[in-house]
């Protein structure tokens, strides 16, 4: 295994209170019935455009819409109450897989490129990812787009890469690009939906991730 691809919401870290609040601050803004948590979490991880479509409907305002979250965004996560919070493990596992110079880690999110750059930055993991895929630079998963484009920039083949996620959208995106899709159980969708959409393995833990992964470092140490 040469590159370890990251979702980053629901897999990374845990983004729900920013995901509601934003929501009621947006639609309230422009005078639309807020949708339930459970339709706004299904959707996460695909392109914010995509999920206002399907959230709003097609006669929303939808680009007006994206333009407000831009604007909001910034002001909540500069608020302890809604930011992203790292999952208890997350900084101790990117920081040990970096220690490995034989491996190199991406990330592939639903986020755009202003939203994804300043949350890494303010965990201080900016420099632990040498591609980082975003909806502005390729389409929405489950488009394999993303993950074919880290493959490209950080020169690894598909068979020597596994990408991390919490929706059957990461999986299916995987699976597009003859990627092993492992699936977290902590996140956004249930185990028996990424079984379903063709994960190679579901974990339910940080250590069992992190077990998983060294697990296929040292295996692939010992091929010939």
């Amino acid at each position: 295994m040469k590159l370890v691809i990251f979702d980053f919401d629901g897999t990374l870290v845990d983004s729900r209170k920013l995901i509601v609040e934003s929501n009621r601050v947006v639609f309230g803004e422009f005078g639309l019935s807020l949708p339930s948590e459970d339709e706004s979490f299904s959707l996460v991880g695909m392109s914010l455009e995509l999920v206002l479509l399907q959230l709003a409907g097609p006669d929303a305002p939808v680009e007006k819409m994206l333009a407000a979250y831009r604007r909001v965004l910034p002001l909540l996560r500069a608020d302890a109450a809604y930011a992203e919070v790292p999952f208890s493990g997350a900084a101790d596992l990117l920081a040990a897989l970096a220690e490995h110079k034989d491996v190199r880690l991406g990330i592939a999110t639903g986020h755009l490129s202003y939203a994804i750059a300043p949350a890494l930055e303010r965990f201080g993991w900016q420099g632990h990812f040498c591609t980082v895929q975003t909806a502005d630079k390729a389409p929405s998963k489950p488009h394999p787009g993303m993950i074919l484009q880290a493959l490209s920039e950080a020169a690894v083949k598909a068979e020597d890469a596994i990408m991390i996620g919490d929706t059957a959208f990461d999986i299916e995106m995987a699976r597009a690009a003859d990627v092993r899709g492992v699936a977290v159980s902590w996140g956004y969708h249930r185990p028996d939906r990424l079984r379903d959409a063709g994960a190679w393995r579901v974990v339910n833990g940080m250590s069992e991730l992190r077990d998983c992964l060294f697990e296929s470092i040292s295996s692939a140490s010992r091929e010939p």
